[in-house]
């Protein structure tokens, strides 16, 4: 059953949902280009806020060339052709890393205890397929990186 509410809402069954567009995170299904480490949700709500106001933030989460991602797994960067297939950087391409903090948020909304590592979260509901690493083992989040971090 669907009951319309004011503010903007909507009720299917139990569940309260905006009705408001949100934007669309990806779905990718690609391998890491270094690890072989399998990425089908980018996780890109869990970029730091600012990360996602930056003005390269579309060609990263549209697979477009121009932006790089750090590796859950591996930490390796890659970034996207044209066409929407992984490849390896350029120098000078802003770089994207998770955030500690919006990474435990989504573990904290997939029903984790705190106590669980992100890794084992990660292994368990997000980043299920590893290839040569685990993921978020020797990860560097976006509060350890520079700010401006762009490809070397």
């Amino acid at each position: 059953m669907h009951d319309l509410h004011a503010a903007g809402t909507v009720t299917i069954g139990d569940v309260r949902q905006s009705r408001e567009p949100k934007s669309p995170m990806p779905y990718w299904s690609i391998f890491c280009l270094y690890c072989n480490g399998y990425i089908a949700d980018a996780l890109l709500e869990c970029l730091p806020q600012d990360k996602r106001s930056d003005p390269s933030y579309p060609l990263l989460s549209g697979m477009k060339a121009g932006a790089a991602l750090a590796c859950p797994y591996c930490n390796g960067l890659f970034g996207f052709d044209d066409a929407g297939q992984p490849q390896p950087p350029h120098s000078g391409w802003p770089v994207f890393r998770y955030g500690r903090s919006e990474l435990e948020a989504k573990k904290h909304a997939d029903g984790e205890p705190a106590s669980t590592s992100l890794a084992d979260w990660a292994l368990r509901h997000r980043f299920t397929q590893p290839g040569t690493h685990l993921p978020f083992t020797d990860y560097t989040y976006a509060e350890q990186a520079p700010p401006d971090e762009t490809v070397p």
